[in-house]
């Protein structure tokens, strides 16, 4: 390859989403931005602690949600799920989770329904009093479709960096508005209507494919904790460094 073209080559990374600025399409992935504040005694559904980030139960514990003083080297904050009650049995329907919602407009060079739709790349630490296997997925809310994967998390109380890589959804859609287009949510715990059918590629949406592979069980043990920062998500199947903001951006 001649110089010129090594150069051309190194241009086309630099710009292709891979390590040029803009690259994360998650919103207050650091968990920097706390407006609403932290908040205790939590049973269901809504927007607690950090920005943009939602709490989604179908279970009977009781969490506190806020924003940790507390990451890995680099981060200052986390999104942290405590359990203040646990709930002792999980039923079949039941499930948590902490999800954040893109909206179509800003998700276009995805190219969803297209033969060349992107594949994604998501990046994050994680950290949790309870070891084990967690799911962590998008659904696509234009499409009725969705996706999934699996990390393990190894050490107790450990911060941990994963990465997962997507394929592109050459089937789907994302609409050009501001509605809700992407979900991409983390599983804390999952009953068995929600594990059984595998979801690693994308297809229409059943309840069975959500949480496909999950075994870990936060919110059955009383104080055990689950925290995130670092959210990255990213065109093209290399995870790149985390793209720090300003508190103002």
């Amino acid at each position: 390859m001649t110089k010129a073209a090594e150069l051309a080559k190194m241009g086309e990374v630099l710009t292709n989403s891979q390590i040029g600025g803009r690259r994360n399409i998650v919103v207050n992935g650091s968990a920097s931005v706390n407006q609403r504040g932290d908040s205790t005694g939590v049973t269901a559904d809504g927007y607690y602690g950090p920005d943009r980030w939602h709490y989604k139960t179908e279970g009977e514990e009781t969490v506190s949600i806020s924003q940790a003083s507390d990451g890995p080297d680099g981060f200052a904050n986390s999104y942290k799920v405590e359990v203040t009650t646990a709930d002792s049995t999980i039923a079949a329907d039941d499930y948590a989770r902490i999800e954040t919602r893109l909206e179509g407009q800003n998700l276009q060079h995805l190219k969803y329904g297209a033969s060349g739709a992107e594949s994604i790349t998501l990046s994050f630490y994680v950290k949790s009093s309870v070891t084990g296997t967690y799911a962590v997925g998008f659904y696509s809310a234009d499409g009725n479709r969705n996706i999934g994967s699996t990390y393990t998390i190894s050490s107790a109380n450990t911060w941990e960096y994963k990465t997962l890589t997507f394929a592109g959804d050459t089937g789907g859609t994302l609409n050009d508005d501001n509605g809700e287009a992407l979900r991409i949510w983390f599983l804390l715990s999952a009953g068995s209507n929600f594990t059984s059918s595998d979801n690693t590629s994308w297809a229409g949406y059943s309840d069975s494919r959500v949480a496909y592979g999950h075994t870990a069980n936060v919110i059955g043990t009383s104080s055990a904790t689950f925290q995130l920062t670092g959210m990255q998500l990213e065109v093209g199947e290399q995870a790149t460094p985390f793209e720090h903001r300003s508190f103002g951006e």
